[in-house]
């Protein structure tokens, strides 16, 4: 036992002097200041502390036709936040260099006891040379100790299926003291992730950001950790990711390897008015999806005629609508309407008699008490509508999207995620996502959006997904265009338009393996899923789905 012991700090000593080595890496601001105006900006080879929690994010604005070259660079943040953002920046390029974080932005461990009557609470001791210090109980992950994969039948869980988090005095372990008897088929030895926070008051999330750019390129990048997303977009037009990498990261001498990569997504595209082209990047072992191209769907709250306005119900800052932009209606029942145009926009403050009628509409709604915000919109003209209805900003969900020839998974949710339009999806490997592989839906209960229109998946090759602990409200299917309204049904033709879905391959993964609903324009052809003994799974129950077959569809037209 006295070995064991001092080997224990033998190796949280060294790691502690590779992290004071760190801190002397060369300044990477001093760097990047001394090049500032430069049409192209060289990082050599080596590594670069990036002094973020002095300084924030390393800000680019207002840059064009300007290439950062990274060369093969390793860039070491020493506080868990944003590393990069970029600003209203035209034709850029860069490449070339990897982002990781010391501190790391989660810690690890091994459940060594845990309650066998009541399961109500389990203690997790952190692995040497990992975080014991600002660790939360956000998202809690179980890993299996053989594979040192996501375990399969188990769940990921948070702050709310907690009553207690603490750590015990004097040691390297955490209690965690359940909110009720919920199960995720956890056992002692059973490897578990927690995320680490910043001491920073308001620290900003994600790791490498791009807002309000045009024509950006991000080539050979490689993310080994975030305190959220790994690479984000908002209002950007045309961003093209080739070759870039969401994964584990190394580690010093004496500590296990790492788990997870990112805290959240992966690549994650939100409010483009050009879609991206994502090609050959491998995204894997991130705390939430791989990849996401999206919109953001509105309630309607409030209604004048006479105006032509309409209020919708927000639960952030910032919205992004633009005199002219083209807006789709979707009536409460799940159905698209018509389409109108933003003459004017300004922000208003909903009642609570207001924001009381939507959560009502919508009992599943995440974030209620955070939907205190709202904006007026006067319209070119004003369709018939009612309260609850559904109001998304087509000009911004990302259209003309392009996915193809990347490797994602290895995660805890979807492989891709897809809430646009006029876009792509082809030749993908999906390996060993915990929920759909690839999941073609708005997520009202987010307010996602928006509605898939002109969409095509073709050639992607999908094995062991759907591993998760069976969620009956949760959307079925390996590969999913899936839609439930707010009370939690599935609407007439008329949600999604023209999905063609073809030369898809299935393995390893629960039946129905394709699944497609509200679709008007419904093709689907030379799909193959492959039947599969497993644990049963009931993903989508609750909405009538069976699971003896390789398709299941409903309320689609040809």
């Amino acid at each position: 036992m006295k070995l064991t012991y001092r080997l224990l700090h033998l190796c949280v000593w060294l790691a502690a002097a590779i992290v004071s080595k760190a801190q002397e890496l060369p300044d990477l601001k001093t760097l990047l200041d001394a090049q500032q105006g430069n049409p192209v900006i060289e990082i050599p080879a080596g590594k670069y502390r990036l002094n973020n929690m002095t300084y924030g994010a390393y800000q680019f604005t207002n840059l064009s036709n300007v290439e950062i070259r990274g060369n093969g660079a390793s860039i070491i943040c020493n506080s868990q936040e944003l590393a990069f953002r970029f600003y209203n920046c035209t034709n850029i390029k860069i490449s070339g260099f990897s982002i990781d974080y010391d501190p790391l932005c989660f810690t690890q461990g091994a459940i060594v006891a845990k309650d066998n009557v009541s399961n109500l609470w389990f203690e997790v001791e952190i692995d040497p040379g990992y975080p014991v210090d600002n660790v939360k109980n956000h998202r809690v992950q179980f890993y299996d100790a053989a594979t040192r994969q996501l375990k399969r039948n188990s769940i990921t869980t948070g702050e709310g299926h907690y009553s207690s988090f603490q750590r015990i005095p004097n040691t390297r372990r955490f209690k965690l003291t359940k909110s009720n008897a919920w199960v995720a088929n956890e056992k002692v030895g059973d490897l578990v992730v927690l995320d680490v926070v910043s001491t920073k008051a308001n620290a900003a999330a994600h790791a490498f950001q791009l807002e309000k750019c045009t024509n950006a390129t991000v080539e050979d990048v490689t993310i080994y950790g975030s305190n959220s997303f790994s690479f984000f977009e908002r209002d950007c037009s045309g961003t093209h990711y080739n070759r870039c990498k969401v994964d584990r990261g190394p580690v010093a001498p004496g500590m296990p390897a790492r788990l997870r990569s990112s805290n959240a997504d992966g690549i994650h595209s939100s409010l483009a008015s050009v879609g991206p082209l994502v090609e050959n990047c491998d995204i894997k072992h991130n705390g939430d999806d791989c990849i996401i191209v999206c919109g953001r769907s509105f309630p309607v709250c409030r209604i004048d005629s006479a105006a032509k306005s309409i209020y919708l119900l927000a639960r952030e800052a910032n919205l992004v609508f633009y005199v002219g932009d083209t807006l789709q209606h979707v009536l409460y029942a799940g159905t698209k309407s018509g389409k109108v145009k933003v003459q004017a926009v300004e922000p208003y403050t909903p009642t609570t008699a207001e924001r009381e009628a939507i959560v009502a509409l919508y009992p599943d709604l995440l974030f209620k008490p955070n939907y205190t915000r709202g904006v007026r919109i006067t319209l070119d003209a004003l369709p018939a509508m009612g309260i609850g209805d559904i109001i998304y900003n087509e000009s911004h969900t990302g259209k003309g999207f392009v996915i193809r020839n990347n490797k994602v998974g290895y995660n805890r949710s979807r492989g891709i995620l897809i809430k646009s339009s006029n876009g792509v999806v082809y030749n993908n490997e999906i390996t060993g996502t915990a929920m759909n592989g690839i999941l073609v839906a708005p997520e009202i209960h987010w307010m996602g959006g928006g509605f898939a229109d002109h969409v095509e998946i073709s050639y992607n090759r999908f094995f062991e997904c759907m591993f998760e602990k069976t969620n009956q409200g949760m959307p079925p299917g390996v590969l999913s265009v899936f839609y439930a309204n707010g009370a939690a049904k599935v609407p007439a033709a008329g949600a999604f338009g023209q999905i063609n879905v073809h030369h898809n391959t299935i393995q390893k993964s629960p039946y129905p393996g394709f699944v497609f609903t509200s679709v008007i324009g419904l093709q689907h052809s030379a799909n193959t899923a492959e039947p599969y003994p497993c644990t049963s799974r009931e993903h989508g129950k609750k909405f009538e789905v069976t699971f003896d077959a390789p398709v299941w569809e409903k309320n689609n037209t040809p």
